[in-house]
C-alpha cells in the first residue's frame, strides 16, 4: 500500500480529464490524474472532432427541447454560456482550432449528409462547427484537389480530427508537468464523513490510495464496453462505434457507491452501422448515389432514407415487435439492408471510416468488401434476397415500386425528394447490413451548473465533481459536435471549482 497525495485528483484520462487536469492547474492547484490503460484519449482520441459552437443564448432553449424538457435549464444555460466562447478557450490553454470545411469537399452524393445541425431548429445566431487540427495542417487548395486521385480524395474527406485534439490537450498537460499514473485503475471513492477525500485504485496489482485535499474530477467515459450494463439501461441491441477497453462504466459504480444519483441513462448518441466479422468496431456507412434504398429483414422499405438524421437513425431501426419472439424477429429492422446496384457500387467507397483505432481502408470500389462477405451480392433480386433472408415477393415488389416512383417523379410512400432518387437496375444487386451501433452513452450521474456531482438528497457530493461522457448533458437527442462542446465546458469548471476547495 502507499499514499500519493495532490490537491485536485483527475480520474481517466481522455478530453474531459485532460481538460479538467488543465483548468486545476492553471487555477492554482496541485493536480495528478489517474489512468486504467496504458495510453490516454479515450473517445476523444477515436472521435471526429467537431465542436459545435453556437451563436447565442438561445442555443440553450434548443437543448431544453431535445432533452424533452428533462434537463435543468441553468445547466444547459451555463453550458452555452462558457460554450459561446470555446474557441477562445482552446487558444487560451494552447490548442489551435480551425473552422470545418478546409478539407472536406465531397467526391460524390453522399447520405445521411455531413456538415449540418442534427436537428436545425435553432432561430437566430449563427451556428459554427469546428474542429482541432494539428498545427502544420493546410488546407488542400483547389488547384492540388484536381491533380488528386479519387481515392486520395475520399481518405482526406474521411479522414477524423479527434486524434489531433487528444494529442494537442496532451501536450498541454505535459507542457505543464501535470503526472499522470498509467495502468492504475481507480476502485473506490474514499468517502469521510460523507465527503470524498480521494481514491482508492489499483497499480501493478497493488492497492494504492490517492489523497485529494481539494477534490476529486471524475472524467472516466461511458459504459458502451459493457454487455450488462447496455442490457440493463439500453432498449435494443448495439454495436459500438469505438473500442471497448476503457468505456466500461467504473466511474458509474464508483459514483453511485458514493451516493450519486443519475440522469437519462437510456440516452445514447449513435449511427446505424455496419458490424464486420474481423473488427472489434463497427463501420460507418454512407450511400453515395441516388439510387439506393433501406429495407427491413423482409425487404420493405420504411422510411425516407434521405432526412434520417446521422445520429439519430438507430431509433427508427430498434423498432421492436413482441409478436416476433417466436419467429426471431423481435427487431424486425435489425438488421436493415441498404440495397444498391451495379452504379454505386462502382462510384465511391460506401465507407469513409479512418478512425484512429482501425487500420483498415475501405476498397475504393467496394470489391474487396464484396469477396469478404461483408456486403451481399445477387445477380437478381431473388438470388440477393436468397443471400440475406429477405423474401424475395417482397423485396421485388419494393424496388419495383421505388423505380415507379423515380419514373413518376414522386415517392408515393414516404415522400422522399425526387432528385435524391435513381432507379435501382443495373445488376448484380447488393446489399450491406446495417444495425444500432453506439458512438457514446449519454447517461450518469447527475451534476449541477458547477459540474458538482448530486446524491440522492438532491445535494452535491461535497468535492466529488463530473464532466464528460461519463455525465454528460445531452439528455435525450444528439446535436452533432455537442459532445466535445459540452465535455470540454464541465471539464474546465470541474477543474476550476475543484481548485477552488478549501484544503483539508
Amino acid at each position: 500500500m502507499s499514499w500519493h497525495e495532490t490537491d485536485v485528483l483527475v480520474v481517466g484520462y481522455g478530453g474531459a480529464g485532460a481538460v479538467a487536469a488543465i483548468a486545476a492547474h492553471d487555477a492554482g492547484a496541485k493536480v495528478a490524474v489517474l489512468e486504467k490503460l496504458e495510453s490516454g484519449g479515450g473517445a476523444t482520441r477515436l472521435s471526429s472532432g467537431g465542436i459545435f459552437i453556437p451563436g447565442g443564448p438561445e442555443f440553450a432553449d434548443y437543448l431544453y427541447s431535445l432533452s424533452l424538457g428533462r434537463m435543468p435549464k441553468d445547466v444547459l444555460d451555463t453550458f452555452v454560456r462558457y460554450n459561446v466562447d470555446l474557441e477562445e478557450y482552446f487558444a487560451s490553454i494552447g490548442v489551435a482550432v480551425s473552422h470545418w470545411g478546409g478539407n472536406s469537399q465531397e467526391v460524390s452524393v453522399s447520405y445521411p449528409p455531413l456538415g449540418a445541425p442534427s436537428w436545425p431548429k435553432v432561430h437566430g445566431g449563427k451556428l459554427i462547427r469546428v474542429h482541432a487540427t494539428a498545427a502544420d495542417e493546410e488546407a488542400i487548395p483547389p488547384e492540388m484537389w484536381e491533380k488528386m486521385t479519387n481515392n486520395e480524395r475520399v481518405f482526406h474527406i474521411g479522414r477524423t480530427y479527434g486524434i489531433d485534439l487528444w494529442l494537442q490537450l496532451k501536450a498541454c498537460v505535459e507542457a505543464r508537468g501535470i503526472p499522470v499514473f498509467y495502468n492504475t485503475r481507480a476502485m473506490e471513492l474514499i468517502m469521510e464523513k460523507g465527503v470524498v477525500t480521494g481514491v482508492a485504485a489499483v497499480k501493478d496489482g497493488q492497492e494504492v490510495f490517492c489523497k485529494a485535499k481539494r477534490g476529486v474530477v471524475m472524467t472516466t467515459g461511458g459504459f458502451a464496453g459493457s454487455v450488462r450494463m447496455k442490457e440493463t439501461y439500453l432498449t435494443c441491441p448495439f454495436e459500438y462505434l469505438g473500442t471497448n477497453d476503457y468505456c466500461t462504466g467504473d466511474g458509474h459504480f464508483m459514483c453511485q457507491k458514493a451516493g450519486a444519483r443519475n440522469w437519462h441513462m437510456n440516452a445514447v448518441c449513435g449511427q446505424v452501422g455496419f458490424k464486420a466479422p474481423e473488427f472489434e468496431q463497427a463501420f460507418q456507412p454512407r450511400a453515395v448515389s441516388e439510387a439506393f434504398v433501406w429495407v427491413d429483414r423482409a425487404g420493405r422499405r420504411y422510411t425516407n432514407e434521405t432526412v434520417e438524421k446521422l445520429h439519430n437513425a438507430w431509433r427508427k431501426v430498434s423498432l421492436f415487435d413482441p409478436e416476433g419472439l417466436t419467429e426471431d424477429r423481435a427487431w424486425p429492422r435489425i438488421p436493415v439492408y441498404m440495397v444498391f446496384d451495379e452504379t454505386m457500387r462502382r462510384k465511391a467507397p460506401i465507407s469513409r471510416d479512418w478512425r484512429a483505432n482501425k487500420d483498415y481502408s475501405w476498397s475504393l470500389d467496394n470489391m474487396e468488401e464484396i469477396k469478404r462477405g461483408w456486403i451481399k451480392q445477387g445477380e437478381t433480386l431473388e438470388e440477393l434476397a436468397k443471400a440475406t433472408g429477405m423474401e424475395p415477393k417482397i423485396l421485388k415488389t419494393t424496388i419495383a415500386d421505388f423505380n415507379r416512383y423515380c419514373r413518376e417523379g414522386a415517392d408515393a410512400e414516404f415522400g422522399r425528394d425526387p432528385k435524391t432518387m435513381k432507379p435501382i437496375d443495373s445488376g448484380p444487386f447488393y446489399a450491406l447490413p446495417l444495425v444500432p451501433a453506439l458512438i457514446s452513452t449519454q447517461g450518469g450521474p447527475e451534476h449541477d451548473k458547477d459540474a458538482r456531482v448530486i446524491g440522492r438528497d438532491g445535494q452535491p457530493i461535497p468535492r466529488l465533481y463530473a464532466a464528460g461522457e461519463l455525465s454528460s448533458v445531452i439528455g435525450w437527442l444528439y446535436e452533432a459536435g455537442v459532445g466535445h462542446a459540452e465535455s470540454t465546458v464541465f471539464a474546465r469548471l470541474a477543474g476550476e471549482n475543484a481548485a477552488k476547495e478549501a484544503p483539508r
